[in-house]
């Protein structure tokens, strides 16, 4: 018999359960009767809380998202624009891209899944923006369209992680050392500098492990 929780609870046991389905099977294998199964509870009892499939992959993306982008958004106010950039366009741990570029080829298939990517596109972009801003502010880069360098820089990071991740084309070093050449020189930064200002965040906290 299922350990009795209160909703809010339960709520978040079934979205950390259908996360870890996803690193483990990828959002198109996931069910609903998989993650009764992974919760121990009955398949009603998904329902209840999530009527489709759709629904439920999209809400456990939002929330591994939203979780990750709280910690992120903390630790680039907390650092000096320069080294706030070198977090940002640092390579991020495997487990993570493998849930975004995952949702990226199910999102054609999943409405739900589609509306919450592009809506952390967008404020991952905002608050990538914010950041180059606060570069310009100091004088230390150059920027006419801080949105425009923004969506540029996270397409290039993407296509990164996809070649180092998913493909194995390149290492971690090479990914970061393009990002970085690439930022520098697109911003007029001192070539050098972010590698330079790099920090050193614990970067393994990627919410499928819950």
């Amino acid at each position: 018999m299922a350990t009795r929780l209160d909703p809010a609870e339960r709520r978040e046991q079934i979205i950390a359960a259908t996360l870890r389905l996803v690193a483990r099977d990828g959002f198109a294998r996931v069910t609903l009767r998989d993650v009764a199964a992974e919760v121990g509870v009955v398949h009603g009892l998904i329902r209840h809380y999530f009527a489709t499939r759709e629904q439920l992959v999209a809400a456990a993306f939002d929330a591994a998202v939203l979780a990750e982008a709280a910690e992120d958004e903390e630790l680039a106010t907390r650092l000096e624009p320069i080294p706030a950039l070198a977090d940002w366009l640092s390579t991020t741990p495997r487990d993570h891209y493998f849930v975004w570029i995952d949702a990226w080829s199910e999102a054609p298939r999943n409405p739900e899944l589609h509306a919450s990517l592009t809506r952390h596109h967008r404020e991952s972009d905002a608050r990538l923006a914010g950041i180059i801003r606060r570069i310009v502010a100091a004088g230390d880069g150059t920027s006419s369209d801080p949105e425009a360098d923004a969506r540029t820089l996270t397409a290039l990071i993407d296509g990164l992680a996809v070649q180092h991740h998913a493909l194995g084309l390149i290492d971690e070093a090479e990914a970061d050392r393009i990002a970085f050449r690439t930022a520098e020189a697109r911003l007029g930064l001192e070539a050098g500098v972010l590698v330079r200002s790099r920090a050193t965040p614990d970067r393994s906290r990627w919410a499928v492990t819950h």
